[in-house]
């Protein structure tokens, strides 16, 4: 049996690494994860990319700024139980 868990990462500070960020939120479903970042980004007015989807990777970027180096975006992964 599997099951898909859902990652937040903000990489908002410039040459850092997103896979070493601690405290990481982890959600069950895509659904909260959009949720949460959705109002995290509301408050900070970033404004969330219009055209998103899961890449091959299993990340779904929400904000992207390529000059600054900012990125935010849902990460899919499958555990096995």
């Amino acid at each position: 049996m599997s099951l898909n868990i859902y990652l937040i990462r903000k990489c908002l500070l410039p040459l850092r690494n997103p896979l070493t960020i601690e405290n990481i939120p982890v959600f069950h479903s895509f659904e909260e994860a959009y949720a949460y970042i959705y109002k995290y980004m509301e408050t900070n007015k970033l404004s969330i990319k219009e055209s998103s989807s899961f890449d091959s990777n299993g990340r779904y970027y929400l904000y992207e700024d390529f000059i600054g180096e900012q990125f935010i975006w849902i990460e899919k992964h499958k555990i096995k139980i």
